[in-house]
């Protein structure tokens, strides 16, 4: 298990930067980012309301949801680190005192899993919608998803409630301390995965069928539904970037829970780990970037050059550079 320092030295100061900056700096990014994604997604149901539902708007408004909590935890709990780092003269602790360390790393933790959970469910709706061709209703706010993953997300740390506390340098899952909400997490992580790739191996290969079908038609009574085809597999090849942004940042998150059941612990693999989630958040503004382009262009001429609109705000139609 880690302690506090037991003696001033360049290798303390140096783990001491290492832990800290690397996360500070991601998740500073990736809450910006976030930030970024609320404002575009605001501006999509402000002024073009009618195309606000579809999975590529909605999906990664929902990640940075996630993003944006996760980070949020990380920057209070870091905060406290790096404003203790006097903490390394006198040898006394560096994270948060006892109760806030174990409520920081319960929210560490379930922000985790809200996130990981998200992306599976989403990818097997995805699924279910493409593949399987089943349609349904989410209800309000598509709260049909956020309820089951949330109760999950909550009640599986709750189930080890008295194994968060202090480690060296942040508060999560105590070192050293082989428990259960570890092994569930690494059960989540590997389901989730496998949910993940599964779905995305047979959406693309849906999608890669369907335009193999669409290309061999040359029947003029067939266009509209080629144009809609078209219209679907690019809204889903969006979906899907997204997805697989996804599957690169749980890695870190597996190797560090792997050794850490195992009492192994790397200072750099723990501080990459802690940036996982943000790697993937700054992954998801460059793939919206990408995907939705930077530039907002209207549709009318009424558009300054500037940003400003006319007074008839609702002549404003949001429509991305392609």
């Amino acid at each position: 298990m880690y302690g506090p320092p037991d003696e001033f030295s360049h290798s303390a100061i140096a783990d001491f930067y290492i832990v800290t900056i690397i996360p500070l700096t991601l998740n500073i990014l990736n809450l910006l980012g976030s930030a970024y994604i609320f404002y575009r997604t605001y501006l999509r149901w402000k002024f073009d309301y009618d195309n606000f539902n579809t999975l590529s708007i909605r999906f990664p408004f929902y990640i940075a949801i996630t993003d944006f909590l996760f980070s949020a935890i990380i920057l209070i709990d870091f905060s406290y680190t790096v404003s203790n780092v006097s903490a390394l003269t006198n040898g006394v602790s560096l994270v948060w005192p006892s109760p806030c360390c174990e409520i920081l790393g319960f929210f560490n933790i379930a922000f985790t899993l809200l996130n990981m959970l998200l992306v599976g469910s989403i990818s097997l709706t995805t699924w279910l919608r493409v593949v399987q061709e089943y349609y349904f209703n989410w209800g309000i706010c598509d709260y049909k998803v956020w309820l089951p993953i949330g109760f999950l997300s909550f009640i599986i740390p709750l189930a080890s409630v008295n194994d968060f506390g202090p480690q060296k340098y942040w508060c999560g899952i105590k070192d050293g301390n082989s428990s259960l909400v570890s092994t569930l997490l690494l059960i989540t992580i590997l389901l989730t995965l496998l949910t993940i790739v599964f779905c995305y191996m047979h959406v693309l290969k849906t999608i890669h069928d369907v335009k193999d079908d669409n290309s061999s038609s040359i029947l003029t009574s067939e266009i509209d539904i080629e144009q809609h085809n078209n219209i679907e597999r690019k809204i889903l090849a969006k979906v899907l970037t997204y997805i697989l942004v996804f599957i690169f940042q749980y890695i870190p998150l597996m190797l560090t829970d792997i050794f850490k059941l195992i009492k192994i612990q790397y200072i750099l693999l723990n501080a990459i780990s802690l940036s996982a989630i943000s790697i993937g958040g700054i992954s998801n503004l460059i793939q919206y970037i990408r995907n939705e382009k930077f530039i907002i262009l209207p549709n009318n001429n009424n558009f300054i050059a500037n940003g400003s609109t006319s007074s008839n705000n609702n002549d404003f139609n949001l429509e991305e550079r392609e």
